[in-house]
């Protein structure tokens, strides 16, 4: 969920406006939310780094529980990944035509730029790169700089357009991420009455932006080769000395957060944030930090857990747009069930029976179909919540803020 906030926070300027216990107010209950917005994944997290002694030197039943890990997250991203792409389609097309107008660059510009994007790597697939003077120009340009030149220069133009979608993947990813945080951070706040001014709200953003600056960072590092569905792609190779610059932002950021927001409005206001309003802020550290990073968790949960956080926003938006509905059970049950299908059918089953039957394993060496889903709704994901959740639309704030 990305946010673009005006104004969240009650506008009071002394503690005898502002509530002393935080309100009854949530997404769903104060308790699930905790949860929900980042609480499970910190318990499931500590889980993993306690036990991986007791799972490398414990053989058995210990070991097997985890050994399944792979398995269970594939079969959750049926019911918790793919759904949270899903409704975004949803949430956003469903407002009409209107809505999909007054956003034109992210509803129709972008899918389109995309679509042509991944047919130009299929239709020319087999060309080779070197005969394309662009790509050739390109990759010349960057060889001096590292390993670069790798991003530019596949032996085929498929190569080098995916690997640069996959590119932009990780950087939109990132953004995302941080941005959802935000977002739950400034929907507890004004749920708390916790007073946030602009200055503090941009130093919350700037510090989170700095979480995926060093993740961007360290992902980039030395040109690493990485793979999904058989295709093999390289990241960029960074200066290294751009990763102790990385925790420079990190610490310094931190540090700036926590006295201009934290120590400021305890010192003001006599108040704490509340662990609904913190618990997503430390959770995002914890998930893409590289010391913390715990290998299991940051490959297959950390992005289950993303998904999660935003189904909580999901549910309170759609709770409040069918709580006068007629047949309400039925037809939210109708929806989730339809979500849950449109997410297989669009990551598994059609992107499968294209590539088995353009044969794409065969002839490239990788489920292309797969790949080419798998870039598309992920990168479109980001730019359709930058349009859905801002916190000016008033379809956003009553569903979201109302009481």
């Amino acid at each position: 969920m990305t946010t673009t906030v005006s104004t969240l926070s009650p506008a009071a300027t002394d503690a005898g406006r502002l509530p002393l216990n935080a309100s009854s107010r949530a997404l769903t209950t104060r308790f699930l939310d905790f949860w929900l917005i980042g609480g499970a994944s910190i318990a499931v997290w500590l889980l993993l780094v306690v036990s991986e002694p007791i799972r490398t030197d414990w053989p058995g039943p210990i070991a097997q529980h985890f050994s399944n890990l792979y398995g269970l997250s594939l079969s959750l991203a049926l019911f918790i990944n793919y759904p949270h792409f899903m409704w975004s389609y949803k949430l956003a097309y469903s407002r009409g035509v209107d809505f999909v107008v007054a956003h034109w660059w992210q509803l129709i510009a972008v899918p389109l730029a995309l679509i042509a994007l991944l047919a130009a790597a299929y239709m020319w697939f087999d060309t080779p790169a070197r005969d394309v003077g662009a790509i050739r120009l390109a990759a010349r340009m960057l060889l001096p700089f590292g390993v670069n030149a790798q991003v530019v220069a596949g032996p085929l133009v498929g190569n080098v357009l995916l690997t640069l979608a996959f590119n932009l993947m990780v950087l939109t990813v990132g953004w995302h991420y941080t941005k959802q945080v935000f977002g739950c951070v400034m929907v507890y706040a004004h749920y708390d009455g916790y007073v946030l001014s602009p200055r503090q709200r941009a130093t919350l953003k700037w510090t989170l932006r700095g979480v995926w600056l060093m993740a961007f960072v360290d992902n980039n590092r030395a040109g690493t080769f990485r793979g999904l569905a058989g295709f093999s792609y390289s990241s960029f190779d960074l200066p290294d000395a751009l990763l102790p610059l990385a925790w420079i932002v990190i610490i310094g950021t931190l540090v700036l957060c926590g006295h201009t927001v934290v120590y400021a409005n305890r010192r003001r206001y006599q108040r704490w944030p509340s662990a609904n309003l913190v618990v997503p802020f430390a959770a995002i550290y914890i998930w893409w930090l590289p010391i913390t990073r715990q290998s299991e968790f940051y490959l297959l949960l950390a992005p289950l857990f993303h998904s999660l956080q935003y189904l909580a926003f999901v549910y309170r938006f759609e709770e409040v747009s069918l709580r006068d509905a007629p047949k309400r059970e039925l037809r939210a049950t109708a929806l989730m069930g339809s979500v849950v299908v449109a997410g297989w059918l669009g990551f598994e089953f059609l992107p499968v029976m294209a590539d088995v039957r353009f044969e794409t394993v065969g002839r490239w060496g990788f489920y292309f179909f797969i790949v080419a889903a798998t870039l598309f709704i992920n990168i479109h994901h980001y730019f359709i919540d930058s349009a859905l959740w801002r916190f000016r639309d008033p379809v956003v704030r009553r569903n979201l803020l109302s009481a």
